[in-house]
């Protein structure tokens, strides 16, 4: 009540135009700006850098389970309430550095939301998004409750939007922590939030056949299915506890549990595509009554000493998981051949979903960490992990065995950095690691089936330089291999062979003068599949849906030195072609997009306001994106959005 109180004292209050400091809420936020590589950066709603949360050096590290929550092991299963977090960070490279137990591919770290000693409220609404037209907006606060000690943030937010590709769909989000802080250093954290979706009919995903690939579809056309709705929820709820004990030394604990539960879904798939438009086939796929659950976490011990010039940390770790997921029996419709060009909307047939199969995955690792920092310019970082690892599925159809898959792997990590001057300095490291492989597409026979957990690993090095006082150039390399799973000629989805991902990538971020900065990546990466199916001719070398050359260049200037209260920024990002199917004989052709936008901020009586219009695919680029399973979908045409933030 009091963020609208103060609301309507601003707009009576009258209008103070100054240049001035941004506050501390949604109205600062600038991914720009706050990024210290091109790695991959999310604040708020704004995304920057080569890399995002379903994609780090061409694998997901969601899926692979290499997700952190202020630090602590988290087993996520989908998306996490903006409510409840403030952004995201992608460690890899120098970002991975003084972290204990790196993935080898990569981590995706959160940061939670909490209120702090000051109360602060904020009112967003805004036109549209980066996926879909529409209105949405949102309503946070962070209020201390009683001096520093004890507050509580948290916020709702709402989208109802018009699809790019056709249709609606709607989404809502809502989040609280409590954050209880008795002494310095000490904390406990409580947060709960959902994020639900409603409405969101299925989005057509075409599989192609020949070396061409399909025609320009209008895009806004409505393809979808009135009945293909998917309706969704997404809890998560935890606890966070930090507690020093003295001489060194402190604990940190986390424990979550997050639980997706799909009331309906559906997949819209049409198969044997030719670039006239016409498909040999035609079939959704209805499931209902679905969910994921997992009560995940992790409990450290921490000490911390200095020697001279060299401090030195070790890390005691327990970390584990229970998941437990419920999928199949799912009803399938065939509606024969059908053109693209004039698609035709079908009835909804009437249909059962059938017995559901489960599977358990029961997973504990006992790691130990230790990192040395030398004041001469020398860092060592080493892990050691052990893990016991449990997959069991009980299928609902009695014919089909119920395999139980065990593995008591040892996982390591070492990673050293040497600073040769105060502005160069290299690194190097390697580790190997247990991961969850991605489940069956929906296009799969064995939809929904997830394989057991693969043994990864990763070496990798590169350089950190200097340019100047506000900006960095990191260069490096790597080299990633895991097993390969992906469809087979029977739509089989199973391991076909060993994939390797070695890679260049080069990130240049910081100031360039006052009030211009910039935040430039550059991935050339070079996947390669080895093994029989390859060797037979199943499938060809080269992986389906990866991208062998990413750019992004985002800039950001603030004119007066950065005092001025209007701002301009843009945005380009460039896609080189990608495989298009198993066989390596099609490919989607390269992409960029570019993005143009400003900021524009002033007071208005006891609030901070900002207005940003923002032009999304300036030039209309039409592409394509293509999954790893082969599936086509147009990217977003041009858009033009605005939002308005209001801070108090």
């Amino acid at each position: 009540m009091r963020c609208y109180l103060q609301l309507g004292a601003a707009l009576a209050g009258g209008l103070a135009l100054m240049p001035h400091a941004a506050c501390a809420q949604r109205a600062a936020d600038n991914v720009t700006t706050q990024s210290s590589d091109a790695f991959g950066r999310s604040v708020g709603n704004e995304k920057s850098g080569l890399y995002t949360t379903d994609d780090v050096r061409g694998f997901n590290p969601v899926d692979a389970g290499n997700v952190r929550l202020e630090g602590l092991y988290f087993d996520q299963v989908d998306r996490v309430s903006s409510r409840l977090v403030d952004g995201s960070t992608i460690r890899v490279g120098p970002a991975s550095q003084r972290y204990p137990f790196p993935a080898p591919t990569g981590l995706v770290d959160y940061s939670l939301t909490q209120p702090r000693a000051k109360p602060s409220y904020s009112l967003t609404l805004d036109s549209g998004s980066s996926f879909a037209l529409g209105v949405g907006g949102s309503i946070e606060f962070k209020q201390p409750l009683g001096g520093e000690r004890l507050g509580l943030s948290g916020g709702i937010g709402f989208r109802d939007a018009h699809r790019t590709e056709g249709g609606t769909s709607a989404a809502r989000a809502i989040g609280a922590t409590v954050a209880w802080r008795p002494v310095p250093g000490a904390e406990l954290l409580l947060f709960a939030g959902d994020f639900r979706f409603r409405s969101d009919e299925a989005r057509p995903t075409l599989f192609l056949t020949g070396t061409t690939g399909p025609p320009p579809l209008k895009r806004g056309d409505n393809l979808s299915q009135s009945w293909t709705a998917r309706n969704s929820d997404t809890w998560l709820w935890g606890a966070i506890g930090k507690l020093p004990l003295g001489a060194g030394l402190r604990v940190e604990s986390g424990l979550f549990y997050t639980r997706r539960d799909l009331h309906s879904a559906f997949a819209d798939l049409y198969t044997g595509v030719q670039a006239t438009g016409a498909a040999s086939g035609h079939r959704i796929v209805a499931d209902a009554g679905s969910f994921d659950a997992s009560l995940s976490g992790e409990s450290r011990l921490v000490r911390q000493w200095q020697s001279g010039a060299i401090s030195q940390q070790v890390t005691l770790s327990l970390r584990g998981r229970h998941k437990v997921r419920r999928f199949g029996g799912t009803a399938s419709f065939q509606f024969g051949p059908v053109s693209l060009l004039a698609p035709a909307m079908v009835p909804q047939p009437a249909y059962t979903i059938g017995p559901k199969s489960r599977d358990r995955v029961d997973q504990l690792t006992y790691g130990l960490a230790w990192s040395l920092v030398s004041g001469r310019g020398f860092a060592l970082d080493a892990g050691l992990s052990k893990t016991s690892y449990t997959k069991a599925v009980d299928f609902a159809d009695p014919r089909l065995a119920d395999p139980v898959t065990r593995d008591r792997p040892i996982t390591w990590n070492v990673s050293a950095t040497v600073a040769l001057t105060k502005r160069l300095s290299f690194y190097a490291g390697a580790s190997q690691g247990l991961e969850e492989a991605l489940i069956a597409p929906d296009v799969a026979v064995n939809r929904s089936e997830a394989p057991p957990a693969i043994h990864t690993r990763q070496v990798e090095g590169g350089v950190k330089l200097a340019l100047g006082s506000h900006l960095t150039l990191i260069a490096g390399a790597f080299s990633i291999t895991k097993p390969y799973y992906n469809l087979d000629g029977g739509l089989r989805y199973r391991q076909l062979g060993s994939l390797n991902h070695r890679g260049i990538e080069l990130s240049l971020t910081g100031q360039v003068v006052p009030g211009f900065n910039l935040v430039g990546g550059l991935l050339l990466l070079d996947p390669r599949i080895s093994g029989e199916a390859v060797t037979s001719g199943q499938i060809g070398p080269r992986p389906v849906g990866q991208v062998r050359r990413h750019g992004v260049l985002n800039f950001d200037w603030r004119p007066n030195a950065g005092k001025s209260p209007l701002s301009f920024d843009l945005a380009v990002e460039h896609f080189a072609s990608r495989v298009g199917n198993r066989a390596n004989t099609l490919h989607a052709a390269p992409r960029t997009v570019v993005n143009l936008g400003a900021r524009y901020r002033f007071r208005m009586g006891p609030g901070t306001f900002l207005l940003r219009p923002l032009i999304q695919n300036l030039f209309d680029n039409y592409g394509w994106q293509v999954s790893t399973s082969g599936g086509w979908t147009y990217t977003a045409p041009r858009a033009v959005t605005l939002q308005l933030v209001a801070d108090f």
